[in-house]
């Protein structure tokens, strides 16, 4: 019999004052200081080095709403799992870009970035009594903006894109079960299990690890970051399946997603590499990064054990999936894009964006709740 996972608002989310943490490894803060202008420049190649190579990181602080809502798989109706969701105060079962305009407030910290960004919910399961607890979602998302641009792109002269008004996309399958190594968008996942006492860091792993993590577990997935020019990842007909649960080993999502998903691609390398001659223009490489405390169900384990699940019904962790809606201020992020100010020099430190200085918010405006 298959068990079900309740799709309720946890508590723990009412109240949370978060604030924004960078648990970031080293080894992944040198990945996002790597641009392109690692590889050779062609020798018949006149332009000079890139200066302004985009790379700042968009703290979010306490989720806007923990619900069944997705208006890009499923627009209209609720959605099959619970999310947590950061962004813009508009997110509701029907978005567009003119609608994110009209939030009245964002738990970002830049003003003008009304866009949301939602995942899926992590839950403890006590498989002695089969309950579901919600785990808590620490120090909000970090949203790593970078450029992966490489000399081809550079001498025929494009520039990174802002995301278009009405622009969409989604990372990672929320059916995938199995992992495959091969395959870029598999590869796209980590699990990072944080630790204590000066304890020495563990490698990534590809799915929910089967130990403690004491630190908590940072979840981290990257979005496809070529694009076609065209595709805003727009409606396509849909179910009007709204099934509330998951079984636990369920491979399907029962009902046919509304998002068309061919406007974008990875590159060759996942975060670096070349786009394809479909999807030749380059838009900012997204990377969330977020902390689940997990550790808080240590006395509930037993050796081995791997007892977290996914709201969508993935105790794996290969299904784990992520979404973005672009509600930007779309001028102003292209101008970021081009700031010198905005670039690598700045170590990811958003506050030193010269574009974004007059519109930064205090963790306390983020993380203020509405009556």
């Amino acid at each position: 019999m298959a068990t079900n996972i309740p799709n309720v608002k946890p508590h723990r989310f009412i109240v949370l004052e978060s604030k924004m943490i960078l648990l970031t490894s080293l080894v992944v803060w040198l990945t996002c200081l790597f641009t392109a202008t690692s590889a050779q420049q062609p020798t018949d190649c006149i332009k000079p080095q890139p200066t302004s190579q985009a790379f700042f990181v968009m703290g979010c602080g306490k989720p806007i709403t923990v619900d069944r809502l997705d208006p890009i798989v499923s627009p209209g109706r609720p959605s099959q799992h619970l999310h947590t969701v950061m962004g813009g105060s508009a997110f509701d079962f029907d978005l567009d870009y003119n609608k994110t305009q009209t939030s009245n407030r964002t738990t970002c910290s830049v003003s003008k970035d009304l866009s949301n960004y939602w995942v899926p919910t992590v839950y403890f399961h006590d498989k002695k009594n089969d309950t579901f607890t919600a785990v808590e979602q620490v120090g909000g998302i970090n949203v790593y903006y970078q450029e992966r641009m490489d000399w081809t792109d550079y001498c025929a002269g494009q520039e990174l894109l802002a995301f278009p008004k009405g622009f969409r996309m989604i990372a990672g399958d929320t059916t995938r079960r199995a992992f495959n190594s091969s395959r870029v968008e598999d590869r796209a996942v980590e699990f990072i299990c944080l630790l204590t006492n000066n304890e020495p860091g563990l490698p990534p792993f590809s799915g929910f690890p089967n130990r403690t993590c004491d630190g908590g577990l940072q979840i981290r997935i990257r979005f496809p970051s070529c694009w076609d020019g065209v595709g805003l990842g727009t409606f396509s007909s849909s179910s009007s399946n709204s099934s509330s649960f998951f079984g636990l080993n369920s491979n399907s999502t029962g009902t046919a997603s509304a998002y068309n998903s061919t406007h974008v691609t990875y590159p060759s390398r996942l975060d670096t590499g070349t786009c394809p001659p479909t999807h030749r223009y380059r838009i900012p490489a997204l990377l969330y990064e977020m902390t689940w405390a997990v550790d808080a169900f240590n006395h509930l384990r037993t050796p081995g054990d791997q007892p977290f699940v996914f709201s969508n019904g993935d105790a794996t962790g290969y299904g784990y999936h992520a979404d973005f809606f672009n509600g930007w201020d779309v001028d102003l992020l292209q101008k970021a894009i081009r700031d010198p100010s905005c670039g690598n020099e700045t170590g990811g430190r958003i506050e030193r964006c010269g574009s974004f200085k007059e519109f930064l918010q205090s963790n306390e405006v983020q993380n203020q709740i509405e009556g």
